[in-house]
């Protein structure tokens, strides 16, 4: 369902209208429009919003990956350490760093065998 905006602006200039609750007006301060706030009255706004907007609006990554994310992260090269995994013994160990903590602590190591995907972080 579309609903349309018109409302919020001046029908002769098209500048946004500036809603004065104590003066009950809706005037655009280009044109000097004015019009009643009892005409709004009708008028719904409903506003919808998710975690996908917020990562869009302010850029942030996920921290749980979805499966597109997966493909790409399997396509990234990671560093790699000579360490054992504890759980299946396999020698070489991928890894990488994210600063999760405040900026005065050290940072989180997160590791993954290549084998058999274990994982588990170490704060350093």
């Amino acid at each position: 369902m579309s609903v349309s905006k018109d409302w919020m602006f001046c029908p002769r200039s098209g500048y946004l209208l500036d809603l004065d609750a104590s003066n009950g007006t809706a005037t655009c301060s280009v044109s000097g429009y004015k019009q009643g706030l009892q005409d709004f009255s009708s008028i719904k706004v409903e506003l919808h919003t998710d975690m996908e907007d917020y990562r869009r609006r302010y850029n942030l990554e996920p921290l749980v990956k979805n499966n597109v994310d997966e493909e790409l992260l399997k396509q990234r090269q990671r560093a790699t350490v000579d360490e054992a995994c504890p759980k299946c013994g396999n020698q070489g160990m991928e890894f990488y760093t994210m600063q999760l903590r405040s900026a005065d602590e050290g940072q989180t190591v997160f590791y993954e065998c290549p084998k058999c995907r274990h994982k588990y972080s170490q704060n350093t």
